[in-house]
């Protein structure tokens, strides 16, 4: 008998969790690859921990779970790597950029019309959680008003400025690091006045984006209570931020900004056996080079193509050139080619000497990782400023792509192989880069539970998120120091005016009055 009990309160214990357990919706609209394939883990993480887990998203997975689903929105933005070419990227304006990351009004509202997101918004579907991208717009934040619910920000880089300020993490830009602003933490006066000018310019484009484009959009397709989306981001409870100070440089956080940097990173696997083989048997190493998913090796223009021919022809290393086409004219016997490479298990492999990278977090975090010095050519966005990073740190060096020359490659590329202090500075950094009390994913499943337990935990907030800037920066503070300060100045300058005159009144009146009686009496006389 007893063991029909045990099945009993088996099953019911199935029941309870299932009636029970914690519903997450996961909302990353933008339609970059690179945000999903850094919080893959952690969301899986959840589906796999008994959460209920349904994401929105452009790039469908093959994940399988009774509490993980999907909406796709596959198709309603135009595809990224459709338009992405290095030749054209390379010479983009700050401006341009930041156009190109907040999209257009038609993108926003085309992803919103999908019929998938309309039978969402339409259902009587409720959530507990809302788990959102930090990226470029607020747009999807309309779901907080919708379902009455806290929610977390997911960053696949550094928030970018309004995000953070909104947050209580407000940035100085004399030594923290801004997404864009393509400067380390250590930065010389010039420098310092062209990344302020920077975040400046970020700030005003988000925020009229956000006011002109997106927030009439947002109140078409939300219930926003009459609440902009500024002031529903202040119900943001924390940031779950793809960063670490060992890259980046230290800077003060407030409790609701947490970094998982190198939360992307997987096991390294076997490596399939030609490529293991062509590192094996280099006696001298071998240097990787990869432009990313979305970047095409093979747009390169032909004269900057060629000084990378070059180069690999001069070096006695191997190369592993991640490239699309399927012929590179003018390869060289050391070279490699293949349209697709296991980036990870190849840089985790010890005869790795050089990664020559364009600078995007996910293949820099797995370098660092893994201490292999890289050698980056950013082309756009914040791949800049991950280089620059890494040069503070000693462990790599950037190649401005408009100085990209047979000389200049050839150069750098001796200089990071044969110089040992480039590889004892990256093993330096991989070692404090591990170095934590938990992985990067289990602080992320920590924090998301815990904002779950404590209902919000609105508790994380610093006090400064609801400051005005002036009185963050104490301005009123030091105007009403100053104002007395100068009040009492005035006061004492006035009280010692008024009693000097006065005693100079009193001796010079009484001597006045002795000199006209002693002349009345010589009249008298």
């Amino acid at each position: 008998m007893s063991k029909y009990y045990i099945l009993f309160y088996f099953l019911l214990a199935c029941f309870v969790r299932n009636t029970t357990s914690v519903k997450i919706l996961v909302a990353l609209p933008h339609k970059g690859r690179s945000l999903m394939k850094t919080f893959e883990p952690y969301i899986f993480k959840l589906a796999e921990r008994g959460r209920n887990v349904t994401v929105i998203t452009h790039h469908p997975t093959h994940f399988i779970s009774d509490n993980y689903h999907e909406i796709s929105i596959q198709g309603s933005m135009e595809s990224a790597s459709s338009r992405l070419s290095i030749s054209r990227l390379g010479s983009l304006s700050l401006l341009q950029t930041l156009h190109g990351l907040t999209g257009t009004v038609t993108d926003y509202e085309r992803t919103l019309k999908q019929e998938s997101i309309q039978n969402l918004l339409n259902s009587t579907e409720r959530f507990d959680l809302l788990i959102t991208s930090a990226f470029a717009s607020r747009m999807y934040l309309g779901l907080v008003e919708n379902y009455n619910v806290p929610v977390i920000y997911l960053s696949s880089n550094i928030l970018f400025p309004n995000n953070a300020i909104n947050l209580g993490d407000y940035i100085n830009p004399s030594f923290v690091v801004s997404r864009l602003g393509g400067q380390s933490w250590r930065m010389n006066f010039m420098q310092r006045v062209d990344h302020f000018i920077n975040v400046v310019v970020n700030i005003i484009w988000f925020e009229l984006n956000d006011q002109w484009f997106v927030q009439p959009i947002a109140g078409k397709y939300f219930n926003l209570n009459g609440k902009s989306l500024k002031e529903i981001e202040n119900r943001v409870s924390l940031a779950l931020v793809n960063t670490h100070f060992t890259h980046f440089g230290s800077r003060p956080v407030p409790s609701n900004v947490i970094e998982v940097g190198g939360i992307n990173l997987a096991s390294k696997k076997n490596l399939p056996m030609n490529i293991e083989k062509f590192i094996n048997e280099s006696k001298h190493g071998v240097v990787y080079f990869c432009m990313g998913s979305l970047l095409r090796g093979e747009t390169f223009p032909p004269e900057k193509r060629e000084a990378f021919l070059y180069a690999f022809s001069k070096i006695p290393q191997r190369v592993l050139w991640k490239w699309e086409g399927d012929v590179l004219p003018g390869k060289s016997d050391n070279i490699m080619i293949s349209k697709w490479m296991p980036q990870r298990d190849i840089l985790a492999h010890p005869n790795v000497k050089l990664f020559i990278s364009h600078g995007g977090l996910l293949g820099t975090s797995e370098a660092v990782y893994e201490g292999v010095p890289v050698l980056g050519i950013p082309i756009f966005g914040d791949q800049r400023t991950n280089i620059k990073s890494l040069e503070a740190n000693g462990a790599g060096e950037l190649l401005d792509y408009n100085e990209i020359s047979k000389e200049v490659v050839l150069e750098k590329i001796q200089r990071l192989l044969n110089d040992p202090k480039y590889k004892e500075n990256a093993k330096l950094l991989s070692d404090r880069y591990r170095d934590r009390p938990m992985s990067p994913l289990d602080t992320a499943v920590y924090w998301t539970e815990y904002v779950i337990r404590h209902k919000g935990a609105p508790h994380l907030r610093t006090a400064a998120a609801d400051m005005p800037w002036y009185q963050y920066l104490l301005l009123d503070v030091i105007a009403f120091i100053v104002a007395v300060l100068v009040a009492g100045l005035l006061i004492i300058y006035y009280t010692t005016k008024f009693i000097l005159r006065a005693i100079y009144g009193l001796i010079c009146g009484g001597g006045a009055k002795k000199g006209s009686s002693k002349s009345d009496k010589k009249k008298r006389n």
